[in-house]
């Protein structure tokens, strides 16, 4: 229900109890809140007020204080201690009329006092302002709520917003961007650390012919295959991403050029055995790496550029083979 539906259902739907031991003002008062619009429930006594509220809490309470067995200002704390009927707004209609017994009724719980005998006038006046209160307030949790609601909406769709932008949408992997910002950071932290870190940048082999051979779909399942390879393969702190068509960079922190081999190899082989099932046909494929070692001398690109050189001059050399860069920075 939406804040001014709440709002203008004030009457009709909202209850009251009433409790007093004299039945000639229980049928007073019924009569009058009924006519009025309002759902009334009437209660001889302080016991069967507390049955009826706790089972079904209304959402205004009159309450006569001076009754046998439990007096009003009893009904009244127990209504308070309980947490299903805690919030429900308490009225106390009552012939005493002395200030210590408002301020004794006012302790115990309630939110307004009227005293007897009552005018009809006042006692309407202040049953609506307490249920325009309690209806004011149900719509401000309403609101709340939705405001919560839409916050984590779009808390989602950020997040949702911040991975397409930063993640290869066929494989899964980092794409370009945020391979290039994750390596800008591992350049940073070169200058305080003075840790090498390597880039490999890997082509699948005659890759042109896995899609004229078998079709662009059998490629695509090919390249994610190779994305899951390259996760397997590194280490969790190393980062696979996706550079474009049929290339693949990687990102090894704190890496030596021995290392960086030694880990371009094991990805080699690793694709290279790796047999692809594709309508009952059996595709191998090949890749060839490029390896640049981080040295501080040269520019992220740059290096990039080296690595991209270094595999170049592995696909010269017959592909399928790893190339250090020592010679192409």
């Amino acid at each position: 229900m939406k804040r001014d539906e709440i709002l203008s259902d004030i009457r009709g739907s909202q209850s009251i109890v009433i409790v007093d031991d004299l039945p000639d003002n229980l049928r007073l008062l019924t009569a009058i809140l009924t006519e009025s619009g309002y759902k009334v429930r009437p209660a001889p006594n302080g016991n069967r007020a507390l049955a009826t509220i706790c089972k079904d809490p209304p959402d205004l309470i009159l309450l006569d204080i001076m009754m046998p067995e439990m007096d009003g200002y009893e009904v009244c704390r127990q209504l308070k201690a309980d947490q299903r009927t805690r919030d429900v707004p308490v009225i106390f209609l009552s012939a005493l009329n002395e200030v210590f017994d408002k301020i004794k009724a006012f302790k115990a719980g309630g939110v307004d006092y009227i005293a007897k005998p009552f005018q009809v006038e006042e006692v309407l006046l202040r049953v609506n302002t307490h249920l325009m209160i309690c209806a004011q307030q149900r719509a401000l949790e309403l609101q709340n709520q939705e405001l919560i609601e839409q916050t984590a909406l779009i808390t989602e769709q950020k997040e949702k917003l911040a991975l397409l932008a930063t993640t290869d949408s066929l494989t899964g992997l980092s794409n370009r961007r945020d391979f290039l910002d994750k390596a800008q950071l591992e350049e940073k932290r070169f200058k305080r650390t003075n840790n090498s870190f390597a880039l490999l940048i890997l082509d699948v082999d005659h890759f042109k012919q896995v899609n004229d051979t078998h079709g662009h779909d059998t490629g695509d399942q090919v390249l994610v295959a190779i994305a899951r390879t390259l996760e397997k393969t590194l280490r969790v702190n190393d980062l696979p991403a996706r550079w474009g068509g049929e290339e693949f960079v990687c990102l090894l922190p704190e890496t030596e050029a021995e290392g960086a081999v030694f880990v371009a190899e094991k990805i080699r082989a690793a694709i290279e055995d790796h047999k692809h099932q594709y309508n009952n046909v059996a595709i191998s494929v090949t890749v060839t790496l490029g390896v640049h070692v981080y040295d501080g001398s040269d520019a992220i690109k740059e290096c990039l550029s080296s690595a991209d050189a270094a595999l170049y001059e592995g696909k010269k050399r017959g592909r399928n083979q790893v190339v250090l860069a020592d010679n192409f920075c």
